[in-house]
């Protein structure tokens, strides 16, 4: 089923010569000649040369659709006309303004207006510093020391919860009561130490060790998955309910899952958190990140007042053209924009279930608003063990290179992420696709 990863690398090999030799000419200035982690791939990585609408094109002249999205950031898709615009009008204001600007109302107005849980708004430059800061915040109101997260979910590139991301199962603990393990070496012994590890979908175990620990945790972190494990709503709303009756700070990350619909997860869900933790998909591109909560946990950082305690800056925080290609894309993100995506996740999902099973496969298909995650199994995907544990992960692997050689490219992504210049064309050709790479020998 599906070409040897020998005969597809091959394949590869032939059809992106001058990404090889540009990869070559990189290991020379950059470690594993690539300019981030995360764009490395085996055996080298794919260099891009433009992009437009849902289509990337790589600088060997191929053409792809793009189902990565840029780690899931590019839900308008490339070079949207409203946020380029709105950019290109910023250019002539000038670089760099260092002081306030009328965009900050305008985003902090439009975010608020979507989501009941956030009355304040602060931004910063990625997922990665929201988190950052939003780990002093917690602490800083209450007082308390250690954060919670779930295992498997990641917040950032930060020491004080890049812990327990993607442990050896050899290394984790019991299931349902998780070691901390850093992620990296060099991260300080604090990390594991002030780091309280949480099982998804254990109700159970959670509620355990959380009221064993209700006065040593200043927040629980949590990413409800949608679309990437199956967490269910019920237990989302129990995490909710669970840490308001402990007195304990819920942080939601929607740096990912904001891409679920108008509301994030939260919004699917029905929850408030206390603060929550935006990236990627509202900044049209551009590198943003921001906080947002209630009027009780954010005023730590309003220091025109005695009660600001924070000093939350940087110097290219809230710049001019994130806010305006943030705006631009938040006013398109409309409700009708959202069912048209909705309405292709929905085609893709029973696409793939119908393809798999054609295929004899089995299979666990996962979606919600713009991404979907398929796994080869006939198993419930409920935590991170579970995905660890699971069989054919190099069949997988192999079919999703066989669908980049076809022009479909996964690479860059969160599993599959969705734009709104898809049309059920690009999904019917998608699943065509993968049905003639499950026929290949």
């Amino acid at each position: 089923m599906t070409k040897s990863r020998k005969s597809l690398i091959k394949d590869y090999e032939a059809k992106t010569p001058l990404s090889r030799s540009q990869w070559q000419k990189g290991l020379s200035f950059m470690p594993g000649g690539v300019i981030k982690g995360a764009y490395w791939s085996d055996p080298y990585p794919t260099y891009i040369a433009k992009a437009e609408g849902c289509y990337i094109w790589d600088i060997d002249k191929n053409q792809y659709v793009d189902f990565g999205n840029h780690h899931s950031a590019m839900i308008l898709g490339h070079n949207d006309s409203a946020v380029v615009e709105a950019v290109e009008r910023e250019i002539h204001r000038g670089f760099g303004l260092g002081g306030p600007i009328e965009l900050e109302l305008e985003i902090s107005r439009e975010i608020i207006n979507r989501l009941p849980s956030v009355n304040k708004v602060r931004f910063c430059n990625s997922g990665t510093e929201a988190a950052i800061h939003v780990a002093r915040m917690v602490r800083a109101i209450t007082g308390r020391t250690k954060l919670a997260k779930f295992e498997g979910a990641y917040h950032g590139s930060t020491d004080s919860l890049e812990v327990s991301t993607s442990p050896s199962l050899e290394k984790a603990g019991p299931a349902n009561s998780p070691y901390a393990v850093s992620e990296w070496p060099g991260m300080p012994q604090g990390s594991e130490e002030d780091l309280i590890i949480l099982p998804y979908s254990d109700r159970e175990s959670v509620e355990i060790i959380l009221r064993e620990n209700r006065d040593e945790i200043a927040g629980v972190f949590y990413d409800a998955r949608p679309g990437i494990i199956e967490v269910s709503g019920e237990f989302t709303r129990f995490i909710r309910d669970i840490t308001k009756e402990l007195g304990i700070p819920m942080v939601m990350d929607e740096v990912v899952s904001f891409r679920s619909g108008p509301g994030g997860a939260q919004g699917l869900f029905g929850i408030e958190p206390d603060i929550t933790m935006f990236g990627k998909a509202f900044g049209g591109g551009f590198p943003i990140g921001a906080i947002g909560g209630k009027d009780e946990f954010m005023q730590i950082l309003d220091n025109s007042s005695v009660a600001g305690e924070l000093n939350q800056s940087g110097t290219f925080s809230g710049n001019s053209f994130t806010l305006a290609a943030g705006l631009a894309t938040l006013k398109r993100l409309s409700t009708e924009v959202y069912d048209h995506i909705d309405s292709l996740r929905q085609a893709l999902h029973d696409g793939l279930v119908q393809v798999f099973e054609q295929a004899s496969l089995p299979n666990r298909v996962l979606s919600a608003g713009a991404g979907l995650q398929y796994y080869l199994t006939d198993q419930p995907v409920t935590d991170y063990r579970a995905v660890q544990s699971l069989p054919n992960s190099e069949l997988a692997e192999r079919i999703e290179l066989a669908l980049f050689l076809k022009g479909f490219s996964m690479r860059g992504g969160i599993g599959i992420t969705l734009s709104a210049p898809m049309t059920p064309d690009h999904i019917t050709d998608f699943l065509s696709a993968l049905e003639e790479t499950l026929q290949e020998k």
